[in-house]
């Protein structure tokens, strides 16, 4: 053989000593899930669970799925003064970590997950200086780690490992990525034996006897014994071919055979009797799957294409209550199984039903979620009462949480076959992929050492479709208000079965409700707010296994700042500028309503004035005296009709002056003067003395009456005096007065 052939052929033996496979690792990462190179040098784990990975001078980060790239400036970083052959790794405190490779030394911060570029000023440290002078540290694997991998069948393979937080191993390659190791064996074991199968697949009775439907008849196995019943001999069955049995009442099956040919078989008298003729709607249903008994009466009876119930003591059929919850979905009904507390799950072509009983064969349906796959293929009980359910892509624990049981449990993620599940008399699970294999595992092994004892990591922030650096991922931030379409990454970090991982978060200041969220393998969640509003927020996520027992909540604290014209000096601006004009605005209004009301009283003012002088005039010209024209307003009025009655009560008497006027009136003295002279200007004896005139006059003119008769009459003790004072007022004398109207009465005497 040629040398060159030689060689060539060398080098592929070792290449092919590195390969990794599906059974050396149950994990890989290669450079599409984020690593820089395939060529990994050095893996450090941080406290937060985060692994720090050195792909031969790239520094990355892990984020639960893949890996970020973190960004180092070599030239700021401390070069080596001797060249070293090996990569080494020292902490400082539980925050400082001090790496070197080849030619380097960097400093990382933990708490930031960044570098740091201020080594010169920490090289007094006498710890620190051991370290940059004793290059000859390395990480090549220690004997325990080799013999650790050796014992896996991997220590020739690999030239670094590390152990995680959940005791997951950690394989680095030279060119191959990293491959990792899950600390939690497989709890499922493959079974090929054709005889469990089929016990899967046989239905069991009270009595302990087994019954095989198969395509020869149906056989029935008990201690050993079996018998087998050839049901072309029974009335009715034209041929073997039996579809299901189920047992009722001592000594009493249900069975179908032909797919809807549905009975009632006894055994011990080798008799079937057909329901089909006596229920006719039973020739409806395509093809009869099953039949689970709800009481000693009632048996539910499902199929392709619906569901009924069977009245097994009248031989009658009804309508399944569920019905139309559950065919909203789906009408292929594949298996059901009843729970000793009463509830029924019915697994269907498209969905999985809990019907919880409210009463006599009534029930509150509710659709199971979380499922890897909708189409359930077969449903089991176990010991403890958890419902366990086989479906077109694996297997899945319903109860009391939702677990997809996948890989990282050695559980295929392939379809179960339908019906062919059994909880055994040791309280192990079997499930049927096919007729040549299944699974058995036991149920008390799945979905443990998953609980999370540490926080959410938070691995990444984008805003505005930009990548915030990890040295601010743990600060308050301040963002502009322009800067608000956030989007969270965060991550448990539970490489060792990932697929269990449930996620919550909430953003306080904007939601009070947790939201779910749930990645395709569980690695990592996302949460996105679109155009937030100025304020301050707090983003909280907290993750969980089982949906029940939630860990410790991560929180992010951040400020969208408003902008510039929303600030809170701008506001105050925007106030006093606003208290300014309703107070300008307020000024103008009293100043317009007080310019109003001093129009408003100059008007009254001057009304009253006009009133004042029509009243002095009329009380002045006119003879007769109407109260109603003397005062302004019905007060005034009120007086003027009280002074005159009190005067022409006492018109004769004399000594009738001012002070009986004004007991009269009930006022006193200077009152009544004041009031007059605002009435009518004149002072109250010469209202008094004016009232007996006008009324003289209207003597004068209205009666043939004496003129001293009519002195007399109006209090006068002396013509002369009467005469006096009405040529005063009226500007003649009372004989004179009445001359007129003699002459109107008798004008031939002219």
């Amino acid at each position: 053989m040629a040398p060159l052939t030689k060689l060539i052929l060398y080098a592929g033996i070792c290449l092919s000593s590195v390969h990794l496979t599906a059974q050396t690792v149950d994990r890989h990462w290669t450079v599409s899930d984020g690593l820089p190179t395939g060529e990994v040098r050095q893996m450090v784990a941080l406290p937060n669970g985060q692994v720090l990975v050195n792909c031969e001078g790239i520094f990355c980060l892990s984020n639960g799925k893949g890996f970020d790239v973190l960004p180092c400036d070599r030239l700021r970083c401390l070069p080596l003064e001797h060249y070293s052959e090996d990569y080494a790794h020292w902490w400082q405190g539980d925050s400082l970590l001090w790496l070197h490779d080849l030619y380097h030394i960097f400093l990382f911060d933990a708490r930031t997950r960044s570098f740091r570029y201020d080594i010169e000023a920490r090289r007094d440290d006498a710890q620190v200086k051991h370290f940059l002078l004793d290059t000859s540290a390395n990480e090549r694997l220690s004997a325990p780690w080799r013999t650790r991998l050796d014992s896996l069948g991997l220590g020739t393979r690999f030239t670094t490992a590390i152990q995680d937080w959940q005791g997951g191993i950690w394989l680095g390659t030279t060119n191959e990525g990293i491959g990792y190791r899950s600390p939690y064996r497989p709890t499922a074991q493959r079974v090929q034996d054709h005889g469990v199968i089929d016990l899967v697949r046989s239905t069991t009775d009270r009595e302990g006897n087994v019954w095989h439907c198969q395509e020869e008849g149906l056989v029935c196995e008990h201690g050993g014994s079996s018998r087998q019943y050839d049901m072309r001999n029974v009335d009715g069955l034209p041929h073997n071919r039996i579809s299901f049995i189920q047992q009722l009442d001592a000594g009493r099956y249900l069975l179908c055979a032909s797919l809807n040919l549905m009975g009632y078989f006894y055994p011990e008298q080798s008799r079937f009797v057909l329901l089909n003729e006596r229920l006719p709607r039973l020739n409806r249903y395509r093809r009869l799957v099953g039949a689970c008994p709800i009481d000693d009466r009632w048996v539910l009876v499902y199929s392709q294409n619906g569901a009924c119930m069977l009245d097994c003591q009248a031989d009658s059929l009804a309508t399944f209550p569920a019905s139309a919850d559950v065919e909203r979905y789906s009408n292929k009904y594949n298996c059901v199984a009843r729970h000793r507390d009463g509830t029924l799950w019915i697994g269907t072509q498209n969905g999985l039903f809990r019907l919880s009983p409210i009463g006599t064969n009534d029930y509150q349906c509710s659709r199971i979620g979380g499922l890897a796959n909708d189409c359930i293929r077969s449903l089991v009980i176990d010991a403890e009462g958890h419902t366990w359910a086989g479906t077109a892509r694996g297997i899945a624990r319903i109860t009391p949480t939702v677990i997809n049981l996948d890989s990282d449990e050695g559980f295929p993620t392939a379809s179960l076959m339908e019906r062919a599940a059994a909880c055994m008399a040791d309280s192990s699970l079997v499930f049927a992929y096919g007729p040549s294999y299944a699974i058995l595992f036991r149920p008390d092994g799945i979905g443990t050492g998953t609980t999370f004892q540490r926080p959410v990591v938070l691995t990444g922030l984008n805003i505005n479709g930009e990548s915030l650096p990890f040295d601010r991922l743990s600060d308050l931030l301040s963002l502009p208000f322009d800067r608000n379409y956030l989007s969270f990454r965060f991550s448990a970090l539970n490489y060792a079965t990932p697929s269990h991982t449930r996620y919550r978060y909430r953003l306080a200041g904007l939601e009070s409700e947790w939201q779910s969220c749930t990645d395709a393998d569980g690695r990592m969640g996302t949460a996105a707010y679109h155009a937030l509003a100025p304020g301050n927020y707090c983003f909280e996520v907290q993750a969980s296994s089982d949906d029940i027992h939630w860990g410790e909540s991560t929180c992010m604290e951040l400020c969208i700042l408003p902008p510039r014209w929303l600030s809170w000096w701008a506001k105050s601006l925007y106030a006093l500028a606003m208290v300014a004009s309703v107070m300008s605005v307020l000024h103008l209004y009293l100043r317009s309503k007080r310019r109003k009301m001093e129009r408003e009283n100059d008007l009254r003012v001057n009304r009253l004035f006009e009133l004042r002088e029509e009243a002095r005039h009329q009380f002045a010209e006119s003879t007769h005296i109407d109260p109603r024209k003397i005062g302004t307003n019905s007060e005034e009025k009120e007086l003027s009709a009280k002074m005159l009655a009190a005067i022409e009560a006492h018109l004769s008497d004399a000594d009738y002056g001012v002070d009986q006027l004004a007991q009269d009136v009930c006022m006193s003295r200077s009152a009544l003067y004041s009031k007059l002279r605002d009435m009518l200007g004149i002072s109250p004896a010469d209202f008094i003395r004016n009232v007996r005139l006008k009324r003289a006059a209207q003597l004068l003119s209205d009666t043939d009456m004496p003129i001293g008769e009519i002195a007399d009459l109006m209090g006068y003790n002396t013509h002369k005096a009467f005469a006096a004072n009405f040529k005063r007022m009226f500007g003649m004398l009372p004989s004179e007065y009445r001359a007129p109207k003699k002459l109107v009465d008798n004008p031939l005497s002219h």
